[in-house]
């Protein structure tokens, strides 16, 4: 992969998560388990790194628009550092097959909804008031935030998606504050899980600061560019892609290396 593929790769990695709060590990772990001679856990740790950078520069966008709710999610916030400690030790003794699976049906579900208008419209469901009550007290955003960082030291993606979920559909935020608050976690949540897979030696940093500082321009652009966009064309677009790389991705480091088959 050229310099300027790489930079690209990252301005399109940036883009998304500018727009939905998504973690870039959807678009590199497709990418470089399928097509790359790169160890899982080194992808995993490095696309988390690169989550910390552009998660830098969208954050900074969100908060300028004053979209972001620092003290709403505190307790949600421990429990993801907690949590993504925990989960990047257990990485290295998952199967790989199984975390790709795991990765292409979370990317298929994303993708249809991105294509039914995506987490950006009114297709993320709204829990009863009751439910959502347990959910505001400080055990429940903690226990929360712990479910989010095991997903985010284990599949090595910042959590973005997952927050916004728990932020819309259970705490009620508005969807802009839902998406800026989302990849402010992200931040911190990344570069907890980054600290664990360091320590176990499993980061590209040079990859990931190419990788990141791209990703930060493009982060940065369609964050400013959000409210222009043709959301729903740009969801549809966007879940086509997703399915697309999931179904590569499934069928190459799964269902091929399964049935004993070469690529």
């Amino acid at each position: 992969m050229s310099i300027f593929e790489i930079v690209l790769l990252g301005i399109i990695i940036g883009g998304i998560t500018g727009i939905t709060g998504a973690s870039g590990v959807l678009i590199m772990v497709p990418i470089f388990s399928t097509f790359f001679d790169i160890p899982l856990p080194v992808i995993l740790g490095t696309s988390l790194f690169v989550d910390v950078i552009v998660s830098i520069s969208v954050s900074f966008a969100y908060a300028r628009a004053k979209n972001i709710d620092i003290k709403g999610i505190l307790w949600i916030l421990i429990g993801t550092l907690l949590g993504a400690q925990i989960g990047s030790f257990f990485v290295v003794s998952i199967s790989k097959i199984f975390i790709i699976f795991i990765l292409a049906i979370c990317m298929i579900v994303f993708g249809i909804k991105m294509w039914k208008s995506g987490l950006s419209k009114q297709s993320a469901p709204v829990v009863s008031e009751k439910i959502s009550s347990y959910i505001r007290n400080p055990i429940g955003m903690i226990l929360s935030g712990l479910i989010v960082g095991l997903a985010t030291g284990i599949f090595g993606a910042g959590g973005g998606l997952s927050v916004f979920i728990i932020l819309y559909s259970f705490l009620k935020f508005p969807i802009k504050k839902a998406v800026g608050t989302s990849s402010f976690i992200m931040l911190f949540t990344a570069l907890s899980g980054v600290v664990g897979y360091a320590q176990n030696g499993n980061l590209d940093i040079t990859l990931g600061l190419i990788l990141g500082i791209s990703a930060a321009i493009g982060g940065a652009l369609s964050s400013i560019l959000a409210n222009k966009i043709n959301e729903e064309f740009l969801s549809r677009l966007i879940g086509a892609i997703f399915i697309f790389f999931a179904l590569i991705m499934f069928t190459l480091r799964v269902l091929m290396p399964l049935f004993n088959l070469d690529f």
